[in-house]
């Protein structure tokens, strides 16, 4: 190559670098002759090859998706609903469809902190205190005492209230109160109750036979039996922090780690997980179990392309199936976020799509349903269950 002349940014020929110059350009020239004469020759055949006017493109038909109309309930359930939210308690008549509000003792205010039913009785919890009530029209609610929450107790007819001081080595102050039998209500007797008090890293969460089933946090973590006339930790199984809410039957144990939901045994420590159903990616909330233990009503988690919703647990095969039409149900804000009739045949939970509504579940049926009610209250609320008056 002379000197002076460079390589042309296209490849190939070269051309003269000062500027001012003339300058040759070779392979350049052929390639942009040879394709303003392709493009003229397209220009000229385009008559010979255009579509006839016979033939027409039609338009992409418009894709519609059909809504999603609620199948409401059609039969009689037996139950009514105690619903607690933010803005009260609700009790609704299931059967008979309607919705009034339960009279609270004065400076029963707050957020809530959940509900207990236990024999006809809803314990409920909020602005620091518990209340019980049977929810029959003259018959004030009774204060319990002081509380941040409440648990169901291994003892018919009886709740844990479980307050938090702020102390660290007596973060939680927990006592046994006696409701007395089914209907009835006895003010502050505790009948043999129990009472002690626990540190920060043991928190109770469940009533267990012998005690208190609390989360123990640090190094040697998992879920052991606090047994308030020892004041020490028995029984353990082992369990990951964080874990999610936990219900317990008997000796059996139901927990979610992350989106595994497992199943212990209080009485050997093994436990086993629950794979989830299909079409579910995971477990949200184990939920409650039936009052005869051999079901537990679960809620599925979010995934990618999946909805949640309501999930019933074989106890026995560790065995899980998804319930259709129960999608949307909710296990969030809630204590608990579902609960089973008194009979153990339906279970009721809270569900969103296309609005917030109340679902219904009766065991052996092909899908869940709506109750046809209009609940003034925030959602989703915590859940209770008696028989209607």
């Amino acid at each position: 190559m002379k000197p002076g002349w460079r390589r042309h940014p296209l490849g190939g020929g070269a051309s003269q670098g000062a500027p001012g110059t003339t300058g040759r350009v070779r392979r350049p020239v052929l390639v942009l002759g040879a394709l303003v004469a392709g493009l003229l020759a397209m220009r000229a055949a385009a008559p010979f090859v255009a579509l006839p006017t016979a033939v027409q493109v039609a338009a992409p038909a418009a894709v519609t998706t059909p809504a999603t109309v609620p199948v409401l309930l059609a039969e009689a359930t037996g139950t009514s609903l105690y619903l607690g939210g933010d803005d009260g308690l609700l009790r609704v008549d299931v059967d008979r469809r309607s919705v009034r509000r339960v009279p609270q003792p004065r400076g029963a205010a707050g957020a809530d902190n959940g509900l207990v039913g236990r024999g006809g009785v809803v314990v409920a919890v909020r602005g620091g205190m518990a209340y019980a009530t049977s929810g029959r029209p003259g018959r004030p609610a009774v204060r319990l005492g002081p509380a941040s929450y409440a648990l169901a107790s291994a003892r018919p007819g009886r709740v844990w209230l479980v307050e938090e001081t702020g102390n660290p080595h007596r973060w939680f102050r927990a006592r046994e109160v006696a409701l007395g039998r089914t209907g009835s209500l006895v003010e502050g007797a505790l009948g043999g109750a129990a009472r002690g008090t626990l540190p920060l890293g043991q928190r109770p969460v469940a009533g267990a036979p012998g005690g208190l089933l609390v989360h123990v946090t640090g190094a040697v973590g998992g879920l052991a039996i606090w047994n308030p006339r020892t004041a020490r930790l028995e029984r353990r199984l082992a369990a990951r922090t964080p874990l999610t809410v936990v219900a317990v039957r008997g000796q059996v144990v139901a927990w979610v780690e992350q989106s595994a939901l497992h199943l212990g045994d209080l009485a050997t420590g093994r436990d086993r997980a629950v794979p989830p159903p299909p079409g579910a990616d995971g477990f949200a909330a184990p939920g409650v179990f039936s009052p005869d233990g051999r079901t537990l009503a679960a809620v599925t988690s979010v995934g990618l392309s999946t909805r949640p919703a309501l999930a019933l647990v074989d106890t026995a095969r560790a065995s899980a199936v998804r319930v259709a039409g129960s999608d949307g149900a909710l296990s969030d804000r809630c204590s608990p976020c579902l609960a089973w009739s008194p009979t153990g045949d339906w279970v009721f939970f809270s569900r969103i799509g296309p609005g917030f509504a109340i679902g219904a579940y009766r065991l052996g049926q092909p899908q869940a349903v709506t109750v046809p009610v209009d609940v003034p209250s925030s959602f989703p609320p915590s859940f209770a269950t008696t028989r209607p008056e």
